[in-house]
């Protein structure tokens, strides 16, 4: 009797260690929101989205894209978190910038390409993780590491396949 108790008081220790630690990771490592805003400029019909996770390569790579097309489209910046607000059918092209999460991307990019899977001649995304490999499956994109001199060659990449998605929508 007494080894049972023992027993049972340790797996409750290593079910709360356990807890503890998911709860410590999750905090640790939970990414913050990107500030959304917008360029509108009312001569123009054509919209773009870009969609990205906070952190400077993210975002970098985002303000490039934006600073290219901010006089040829009206542009939308947000973090990915809200894309479940989108309407796809409502941009000519649509970039997506995520950091994988556990080996998978995040469940808000997951939850987006499955509602809007009809819309992937549209889409293009950019996977960045640290081996720079990693990348989503039936949707035209790029994969990166999170090397800041890189940047450049990356907005370039972004710019170029964004170009041949708006092309084939003219």
């Amino acid at each position: 009797m007494k080894n049972l108790k023992e027993f049972l008081i340790f797996i409750l220790f290593a079910i709360g260690l356990s807890l503890l630690f998911a709860v410590w990771y999750n905090q640790e490592f939970s990414l913050a929101k990107v500030e959304s805003f917008e360029i509108n400029n009312p001569e123009l019909e054509s919209k773009l989205l870009i969609a990205c996770t906070e952190g400077n390569f993210p975002e970098k790579i985002g303000h490039g894209i934006l600073d290219h097309y901010k006089n040829n489209y009206n542009l939308s910046l947000v973090d990915i978190s809200d894309l479940n607000k989108i309407n796809p059918e409502n941009y000519e092209g649509i970039f997506l910038i995520h950091t994988w999460e556990k080996w998978n991307p995040p469940p808000d990019i997951v939850e987006f390409m499955g509602v809007s899977k009809k819309l992937n001649n549209k889409t293009v995304i950019m996977a960045t993780s640290s081996g720079g490999s990693s990348q989503t499956d039936d949707v035209d994109g790029i994969s990166g590491g999170k090397a800041s001199e890189s940047i450049q060659f990356y907005v370039e990449e972004a710019i170029t396949k964004m170009n041949l998605v708006l092309d084939t929508r003219k």
